[in-house]
């Protein structure tokens, strides 16, 4: 299980919500053109397949009828989702093939024919059941996590959201579900978008401590970002032994990013990649690796690189556009408080 599938289709540049907009869809093909300009493409364990987009029968997994029907109709009049999620049919196309990806991902890694399985778009986390925006159309993530448990029998799926954004759709659809651990790492949700996610959020039912939300401070940089997976994100990965791990998240929280506070570095965002496969390798299982977030046009191919790099041990050289920040000693203890507080709250559920 040496092989690394990177599924991408040249159709998800119409995942574009238009001029003047953070999420432009060129950001796809500009990551391609890096992966190739780094030799990624030409690496013997590697392979680029082009995904099939998901019918209505794998949308409902997670999604009602009655949603999926509205965003068509919605995006044939060109009605917008959200404030910041404008539609036209072309983007809901795009977002089919992500879902489509991620169920293909997500097959080919159960199968055992794929290591890591690299979703390019995707990352949708910010749809629930009934419910979409902040940019995000379907939750391709919730649909890969559900067809795995439905059709491939999984019973403990790992995802690990570290958008600097909240994964609130995400949250929200497997709140009650002890047979997803779902862990996000994000930046404080007082100061940003979606406004949720908070450390007393830890699920509910037979899903209480499988919910795990690690609101970081503002400026919190590569260290700040060391001491949460090794003392929350690695323990639990541990402990929870998942047959898959999916993780999810951009460039966002880059210290360069325009709509996040966070400061990581280019390092920091590989180092997140290397945890990830820290942990697959202890549990013996395998990585779906979702990747669309960003908003610094300079910064986002770089930062899925990164990820992706960290995740499948690629050994390539990262350009940071210039020297990452420190953190100042206030942030880090704010960092400790996050941390201590949660190993407070998930004793009862877990041995942190």
């Amino acid at each position: 299980m040496d092989q690394v599938a990177i599924l991408y289709h040249p159709d998800l540049i119409n995942y574009d919500f238009g001029l003047g907009h953070p999420f432009r869809g060129d950001r796809f093909p500009r990551f391609m053109d890096l992966l190739r300009s780094k030799g990624i493409l030409n690496r013997g364990d590697v392979d680029l397949l082009e995904p099939e987009a998901a019918g209505d029968e794998d949308l409902q997994l997670i999604h009602s009828p009655a949603y999926i029907r509205m965003v068509e109709v919605m995006a044939e009049r060109r009605i917008p989702l959200s404030a910041d999620t404008p539609l036209n049919p072309g983007i809901v196309r795009a977002a089919k093939l992500i879902v489509g990806s991620a169920l293909r991902a997500g097959e080919l890694v159960a199968e055992g024919r794929y290591r890591v399985a690299e979703v390019v778009g995707g990352g949708l986390h910010h749809a629930g059941r009934d419910y979409g925006g902040g940019f995000c159309v379907f939750n391709d993530v919730a649909i890969c996590a559900q067809a795995l448990m439905e059709r491939r029998g999984l019973s403990r799926i790992l995802i690990f959201d570290t958008d600097a954004h909240a994964g609130n759709g995400t949250m929200d659809i497997f709140y009650n579900d002890p047979h997803i651990l779902f862990i996000s790492i994000h930046q404080d949700p007082k100061t940003i978008y979606p406004g949720t996610g908070f450390i007393h959020q830890i699920g509910e039912g037979e899903g209480e401590g499988y919910t795990v939300n690690v609101p970081l401070p503002p400026g919190a940089d590569d260290h700040c970002l060391e001491v949460v997976l090794q003392r929350i994100f690695l323990p639990l990965a541990g402990e929870f032994k998942p047959e898959i791990i999916l993780r999810n998240g951009g460039s966002d929280p880059h210290f360069q990013d325009g709509l996040a506070s966070l400061g990581f570095s280019m390092a920091g965002l590989r180092r997140i990649g290397e945890a990830v496969a820290e942990a697959a390798s202890e549990a013996g299982c395998g990585v779906v690796d979702f990747c669309c977030s960003g908003y610094n046009p300079q910064t986002v191919a770089m930062g899925w690189l990164a990820l992706l790099s960290g995740v499948a041990g690629f050994d390539v050289e990262l350009e940071e556009p210039s020297e990452p920040p420190r953190a100042g000693r206030g942030i880090y203890e704010r960092t400790l408080r996050v941390v201590e507080e949660l190993e407070r709250r998930l004793e009862a559920y877990w041995s942190l």
